[in-house]
């Protein structure tokens, strides 16, 4: 749901960066706020600044942990938590099921894996948004940049094409679905790239019944959505989405460029 029934103004979005920036904005909300810096270099510095800010803070603060004991009664109650949590949701679905088959049909769905798409999707509505970048420079600057900003590593694919020439432009923070992201941009002959680099932790990146493409051994899924070609795969336990509206050709040798690296 919208967070206004009008575009929003810069002084609700200066109201909302704490929020934006912990994360706590999801689906239609965030992408209506990152509409608003995309097109606001006021806010969107702003919206920077706290975010450097709260960075700082983390590195800067104390590095205790909570005492053993403790931390285990905490994960306990949260994992009783999420099991009421679950029995609440499945009483939900049977009562509203009017036939036993009705109810098995039910369950199926809430059990199968919906994360996919729901990231593709994402990963479609940012490319195709003119985001501005928070870095720009050589492989080695951007690299760097992203070194403490998330726990993962970001190395940028030096993507290719047989004609013409695909340069990194920058890159900036983003999130893809709830997962922070590397999100790098770059030009393909006049044709936007966007690259996404994040930790998927367990959830699956492949749409189930989907058969991957084999790709230097790798497994490479292929989708498209809204028009827009996008290639997902694993490297070492890292997450990479690549999305373009470049044609089946060209994405297939530029994703086959970034694979085998």
């Amino acid at each position: 749901m919208p967070l206004t029934e009008t575009p929003l103004r810069c002084d609700q979005v200066v109201r909302f960066a704490d929020a934006f920036v912990d994360g706590e904005f999801t689906g239609a909300e965030r992408c209506e706020i990152e509409d608003h810096l995309g097109a606001c270099d006021g806010c969107a510095a702003q919206v920077r600044t706290q975010a450097e800010f709260r960075h700082r803070i983390k590195q800067t603060g104390p590095k205790e942990s909570a005492p053993d004991l403790l931390r285990q009664r905490i994960a306990q109650q949260l994992s009783k938590n999420a099991v009421a949590a679950r029995r609440k949701q499945t009483r939900r679905l049977l009562m509203v099921a009017s036939i036993p088959a009705a109810a098995a049909l039910v369950i199926a769905a809430w059990h199968r894996p919906i994360y996919p798409q729901a990231q593709l999707a994402d990963i479609v509505r940012k490319h195709s948004r003119n985001l501005p970048v928070e870095i720009s420079g050589n492989n080695d600057a951007v690299k760097k940049w992203y070194a403490d900003k998330v726990n993962f590593p970001v190395s940028p694919p030096r993507l290719s094409m047989a004609k013409g020439e695909v340069a990194l432009r920058g890159g900036r923070l983003a999130q893809i679905g709830d997962h922070e992201a590397a999100y790098l941009v770059y030009d393909a002959s006049g044709n936007k790239v966007s690259v996404f680099i994040f930790d998927p932790g367990d959830e699956a990146l492949e749409v189930p019944r989907r058969q991957p493409m084999m790709i230097d051994n790798r497994p490479v899924y292929i989708d498209a959505e809204r028009g827009y070609n996008v290639a997902r795969y694993r490297d070492r336990g890292v997450g990479y989405a690549i999305a373009s509206d470049l044609g089946e050709d060209d994405m297939l040798k530029l994703v086959s460029s970034a694979v085998s690296h």
